[in-house]
């Protein structure tokens, strides 16, 4: 059975297409077949997977498709969807309809956040809409948050001191105990030059994997706890 987790947060520049793109290359490296949806307008998903083509730095178990509608996801889905082990959505930084239909396929809704009250406050919009959706559609989907961007500078901050008190106790969701830390390394990947688990082993790259590895065992661990309640 496909495993479908999707990205979403309301707020731009939360680290939405990172986050998919190292978790895919991670699920990829364990040889699964990994399918990415582009529903964002700015398609930098998509670019990348462009970019890596021309610099022959696809990687093997992974595919690359834009879908801007929810039509197109649910005809791709339908379609497609038994071909792979895991699909990953990357949706639209910004509150849009396409956000429910995605969410009632989906197994695991992460919102990637940064310590900032907008992002915040996108990332607890994007729980009540899983919540919702999981009350209508009697679904099962599970939300976690996902702090990207961290600097030691920003732990040092009182939003960020706050977040898991609001996340875990007054909103409800799980918060990841791995943060994704400020990396040039995550940024180099976006100019087509393959997935993080395609990169020469330096120290940078060292513990970005790390981290990458750890965020993929949450995952795994949400997923199987999941399977458990239902």
């Amino acid at each position: 059975m496909t495993v479908v987790i999707s990205a979403i947060n309301g707020k731009g520049g939360a680290g939405k297409t990172t986050t998919l793109m190292n978790i895919a290359g991670e699920y990829a490296l364990r040889g699964r077949m990994v399918g990415m949806i582009d529903m964002d307008p700015r398609n930098n998903l998509t670019k990348w997977w462009s970019d890596c083509h021309d610099k022959g730095a696809q990687a093997d178990g992974i595919d690359v498709v834009s879908h801007k509608t929810a039509k197109a996801l649910v005809a791709f889905c339908e379609r497609k969807e038994g071909l792979f082990d895991v699909l990953l959505i990357d949706t639209p930084g910004e509150d849009t309809a396409i956000v429910d239909p995605v969410i009632e396929r989906s197994d695991l809704v992460i919102s990637p956040i940064q310590p900032s009250k907008r992002e915040v406050l996108g990332a607890i919009e994007s729980f009540n809409a899983v919540a919702r959706i999981n009350d209508t559609a009697r679904r099962n989907c599970q939300h976690a948050v996902l702090r990207t961007r961290i600097s030691l500078p920003v732990r040092h901050t009182e939003l960020y001191r706050k977040i898991r008190p609001i996340m875990e106790e007054k909103v409800g969701t799980y918060l990841f105990r791995t943060e994704v830390f400020e990396r040039n390394v995550y940024k180099d990947l976006h100019n087509g030059v393959g997935t993080l688990q395609m990169q020469e082993v330096t120290e940078a790259i060292a513990k970005a994997r790390r981290e990458t590895q750890a965020l993929v065992r949450e995952i795994d661990a949400l997923l199987a706890s999941s399977g458990e309640a239902e």
